[in-house]
């Protein structure tokens, strides 16, 4: 690709930019390229031209942004030019025109000398061609124009750095240049700048252009003067007449084979079959086309099983499986597959035997929900027959867009088959080739640019090229083609297309931005254009989106599959990027419903969704889903990746985290440069910084330090990838404890509230007294009064006299708390936070906060979700009670067990899931109090027959259809003592659907590993994560006598987070 110049932002007058690269998300120019989008986006309409000498767009200027004034007639005789002296503003608007018509230059800019008005004034010109070389035009409204003005224009041009490196000047002027001094000036200088190449454009060779630029002229001058002066523009093609409404009425209400115009033919053909079969059967295939033209395409397959049974009537069986074959590949072009596999049938029982091998491969192909082609392949390369071009174009394309790779493996099928299609299979299957053949792409380009080709062609090759634009990132050649192919595709009746087109205008602005108030308008000129026609460039029996919708309401998903792929394929055959991100979207979701994960997921990285890919790795489990490299592909795409790189870390292996780490922090590092093409909001580098974050402590401690370098002053609220980073470097990279540490309090005090919650974690707890450096900045935390910095104060430095000043204050808020208000709720409290607090202060003042906590539980005018944090509050200040009151709470928990204290204000719209029609979509959690109260009541059992009774209750609960209460009786049985829970079968628990029972399960399993170790096994290789490392850590801290053998299961481990907590020293059973 040759060079490219950023469009809009201010580049050296001399010399080319850095080249634009294939897949520019990772590009060297992406930082010229963004500023450029940048200086764009601040450009007003009304801003004064750009400064003289400097390049700019051509959209940033005046005069050259607006369109032409309505010209004067200018009606010449034939054979006559027109008269070019239109003044210097409207001469540079028509060159500027009949560049961008005649030469197809593109990404068109200017450059001013001179002052406008004066005898030096110019402009020069300067687009860039499809092979990516540039052309500068030279514009001298001159009205003479001799051989020393040609001299002093080239000699300036090859003086120096050229503009843009280009190899390719023309002279432009409104004055005559027939004589001969200026023909022989011009050979002299091209002889002595070989280089380049020179022309001259003087007013002859202008009018001779203008003769094929029908709407130039038009515009210009007028219609009139375009209808008699454009002599080389095509002739007009014969109006369409408008269609005969009664006639439609008629064929609709009575039915098509009943109107009176086919319904003689009919009887004809009926009648002469049983004599005349051959002549009946042309008949029949005459009103089956008739019927097909005119949309009744249902109708005429039934006439085209008449007109097989009259060929094979008349003997003529090998006319009739031709004729069927081809209908089958019909049907199959139309998305019709049941027609398609009826007519196969017919070609078999006729003569199937040049036919049947390729139909029946066609049909496994486009009936086959994971699109595998070898068998079709296989069948092409040995087919002789006539439509074999229209199934190397079904299966180019088809495989083309469902992989999203170019097709280069099937080359020579494309070859072959392009000698011996008709012209529009021909250009369908060149567009193919194009998108790995660069010279094929070129001359496509350009023949659509140079208006060579019929504005339905142009309109789909300027579509695709405009695709391949937004894929690589160069939006704004993507948004000039795209308006080339709306363009062509209006003019040539594609009214549908063209609204796809605009939409996908729309979606590079989303992409790419800028985003303002006219984000929209694309789409209220869709819905404009939508009105004048319906015309499109693909034929369908059925519009695939529509099928494929439909086959999901009906609870079809082969059907849903197979649609959703044609929808693809429309979608990216015709450059329509929107539909084509829409159908990406739909295929995944489908793929992930029916459990064929890995292709939902690279459906979901080629559309850019990177939420659903996050809740695809979720589903996926232990399973790494598919993934592709972090560059050479658009934003969107490297977003999703990396998106799915953090939500996967823990499946990463050790060696491909280090590997994926290097790569995400130059990532990283090119983004916060600008040096990445991606979104206005910068999401591609956000996504990468949060995956950096979710590795950054599995390499070394090396790239951890550039990961805490990268994220310095990347502060966003609820940054939780960062601040989780921090804590896991610590843990994981002894010597960085201190800096990761210190970032963790620096994100604290700027309120990120992730980190202020991870101050408090334990693993941190236990980690500060250690560095004294580090208390003291954590302290100051307490003193600027953020969350939770005052239960940081207490684990610190519980003798710190601001401690009791906090604990005080608690006291005072949990005791002055209002009682609350009939049709009124409030929620959310400190009620948990202030009963820890309070922890420090006297008997008598906790004994006043507990009984103020278990009024408020017991209260039922509160929500539930108030009743249950003070339950828990409350089990934060039972356990220093004396053993007369503890028996009291527990006395007053047991009747929150048994369920008697169940109902709460507000249960209805605050608690349960949330009403599918809710607008607020309030998921408020379980109304029981159970759960809670069970918590409360472990936490103060004291004899035997309290933790007995609590040990039954929690195991009552385990049977509860409720999650929250199968998980409260499983955290119940973890905290009662070994002797309690002696006779609760782990096995049982191990076979429970809750993760939490299974967790509990392992607890009890590590207790006596002997007798469970069957059951422990088991639970090694449970299908929850959060299982296997929570044996992993109660293995950790029993007799590693015992529990070897689990450890070397759970060493193995597919999770990182699970082999790290195997204590050193045991080795896997299996490689990781």
């Amino acid at each position: 690709m040759g060079a490219r110049r950023p469009p809009g932002g201010p580049v050296r007058p001399y010399g080319p930019p850095p080249p634009a690269r294939r897949g520019a998300a990772l590009g060297a120019g992406g930082a010229a390229t963004r500023a450029a989008r940048q200086t764009r986006t601040v450009t007003s309409v009304d801003e004064p031209d750009v400064p003289v000498g400097r390049w700019s767009v051509c959209a940033s200027d005046a005069n050259l942004r607006t369109p032409p004034e309505p010209g004067r007639p200018g009606n010449r005789p034939p054979g006559e030019d027109l008269d070019l002296a239109l003044g210097w503003d409207r001469f540079e608007k028509l060159i500027l025109a009949v560049a961008r018509g005649t030469l197809g230059l593109r990404g068109m800019t200017f450059r001013r000398y001179g002052v406008q008005g004066q005898a030096q004034h110019g402009i020069d010109l300067a687009g860039r061609d499809t092979d990516g070389r540039w052309t500068v035009i030279q514009c001298k409204d001159y009205h003479t124009f001799t051989a020393g003005h040609l001299r002093a224009a080239v000699e300036t041009f090859a003086a120096g750095r050229r503009p843009f490196g280009a190899r390719h000047l023309i002279v432009a002027t409104s004055a005559q240049t027939e004589a001969t001094q200026l023909a022989d000036e011009l050979a002299r200088l091209q002889d002595a700048h070989p280089d380049f190449e020179l022309d001259l454009w003087g007013a002859e060779q202008i009018n001779e252009l203008l003769r094929s630029l029908g709407d130039v002229v038009a515009r210009f001058w007028t219609r009139e003067t375009a209808r008699t002066f454009c002599t080389g523009a095509p002739p007009p093609g014969v109006p369409v007449p408008a269609p005969d409404r009664q006639a439609q009425a008629e064929r609709i209400l009575v039915g098509p084979l009943a109107t009176g115009d086919v319904l003689p033919l009919l009887r004809e053909a009926d009648r002469r079959r049983p004599a005349e079969p051959e002549a009946a059967a042309r008949l029949y295939g005459d009103v089956a086309t008739r019927l097909s033209d005119d949309g009744f395409r249902g109708h005429s397959v039934l006439l085209r099983n008449r007109q097989l049974d009259a060929l094979a009537a008349a003997g003529l069986r090998s006319a009739a499986a031709d004729l069927a074959a081809e209908l089958a590949v019909g049907a199959l072009e139309l998305g019709d597959r049941m027609t398609a596999k009826g007519l196969s049938s017919r070609t078999a029982e006729l003569d199937g035997g040049a036919h049947a091998e390729v139909i029946g491969a066609a049909l496994s192909y486009t009936g086959d929900p994971i699109a595998r082609p070898n068998e079709l392949v296989e069948a092409l390369s040995r087919a002789t027959v006539s439509y074999r071009p229209r199934l190397v174009l079904l299966l180019a394309e088809g495989v083309f867009a469902t992989d999203g790779v170019a097709p280069v493996e099937l080359d020579d099928l494309i070859g072959s088959a392009v000698a011996h299609a008709d012209a529009d299979v021909a250009l369908r299957l060149r567009l193919v080739r194009a998108e790995y053949d660069s010279a094929e792409r070129r001359t496509l380009l350009r023949s659509a640019r140079r208006h060579q080709v019929p504005g339905r062609a142009a309109a789909l090759i300027s579509a695709r090229e405009a695709r391949r634009c937004a894929l690589e990132s160069r939006a704004e050649e993507a948004v000039d083609a795209w308006r080339d192919a709306v363009h062509d595709g209006i003019h040539d009746g594609l009214a549908e297309d063209a609204a796809d087109w605009l939409y996908a205008l729309r979606a590079v602005k989303v992409q790419f931005g800028p985003v303002t108030g006219d984000i929209d308008e694309e789409h209220r000129l869709a819905q404009a254009v939508r009105t004048t026609g319906t015309a499109r460039l693909i034929d369908r029996a059925r519009r695939p989106a529509e099928h494929a919708r439909a086959a999901i309401l009906a609870n079809r998903p082969i059907e849903a599959v197979l649609a959703a792929r044609r929808w693809l394929v429309d979608a990216v055959v015709t450059g329509s990027w929107a539909d084509e991100m829409e159908a990406l979207e739909f295929l995944g979701d489908v793929y992930c419903d029916t459990t064929e994960l890995d292709r939902a997921a690279v459906c979901y990285q080629r559309a850019g969704r990177a939420q659903k890919l996050i809740a695809l790795a979720g589903r996926a489990g232990d399973r790494l889903l598919p993934s592709g490299p972090l560059g050479g592909e658009p934003w969107w795409v490297l977003r999703a990746r990396a998106a799915l790189a953090a939500a996967q870390a823990d499946l990463i292996g050790d060696a491909a985290a280090a590997g994926l780490l290097g790569e995400l922090t130059g990532l990283v590092a090119r983004g916060q440069a600008g040096e990445v093409v991606e979104s206005p909001r910068s999401e591609l580098t956000v996504a990468a910084e949060d995956a950096a974050c979710a590795l950054a402590h599995r390499g070394t401690a090396q790239q951890a330090t550039a990961v805490l370098n990268l994220m310095a002053g990347r502060r966003r609220f609820g940054d939780r990838a960062h601040a989780r980073a921090c804590v896991e470097i610590a843990v994981a990279h002894p010597s960085l404890t201190v800096p990761a540490l210190t970032r963790l309090i620096e994100l604290a005090a700027g309120d990120v509230q992730a980190a202020l919650k991870l101050t408090v974690d334990d693993r941190v707890l236990g980690l500060l007294p250690g560095h004294p450096e580090l208390v003291t900045q954590a302290m100051r935390l307490a003193d600027a009064g953020l969350y939770l910095s005052d239960v940081l104060r207490r684990e610190l430095q519980p003798d710190h006299p601001a401690v009791k000043a906090d604990a005080a204050a608690a006291r005072d808020r949990i005791l002055a708390r209002q009682s609350p208000e009939p049709g009124h709720a409030e929620i959310g409290s400190r009620l948990v936070t202030d009963a820890y607090l309070t922890g420090v202060l006297g008997a008598g003042d906790r004994r006043s906060c507990l009984d103020r906590l278990l009024d408020i539980a017991e209260d039922t005018r509160e929500t539930a979700a108030n009743r249950q944090e003070a339950l828990v509050a409350a089990r934060n200040l039972v356990a220093a009670e004396t053993p007369e009151d503890r028996a009291g709470v527990f006395a007053r928990a047991r009747a929150f067990v048994i369920g008697e204290r169940d109902g709460s204000a507000f249960d209805g719209e605050l608690t349960g899931p949330a009403h599918p029609l809710s607008f607020l979509r309030v998921e408020g959690g379980t109304a029981s109090l159970r759960g809670d109260g069970l918590y409360l009541a472990v936490g103060c059992a004291d004899t035997d027959v309290e933790r007995q009774w609590v040990r039954d209750r929690a195991v009552e609960l385990l049977r509860s259809p409720d999650p929250a209460l199968v998980h409260a009786g499983a955290v119940a049985l973890s905290e009662l003592p070994a002797a309690d829970t002696h006779d609760v079968d782990p096995a049982l628990l191990a076979a429970h659907d809750s993760p939490g029972v299974r967790e509990m399960s392992a607890i009890l399993c590590v207790r006596r590993p002997v007798r469970y170790r069957d059951t422990a096994m088991a639970l090694a290789r449970d299908p929850e994560a959060r299982v296997r490392r929570t044996l992993a850590e109660a293995a950790a801290r029993a007799d590693p006598v015992t529990t070897g053998e689990i450890m070397s299961v759970l060493a193995a481990d597919v999770r990182h987070s699970v082999r790290a907590a195997v204590p050193r020293g045991h080795t896997a059973a299996d490689p990781p």
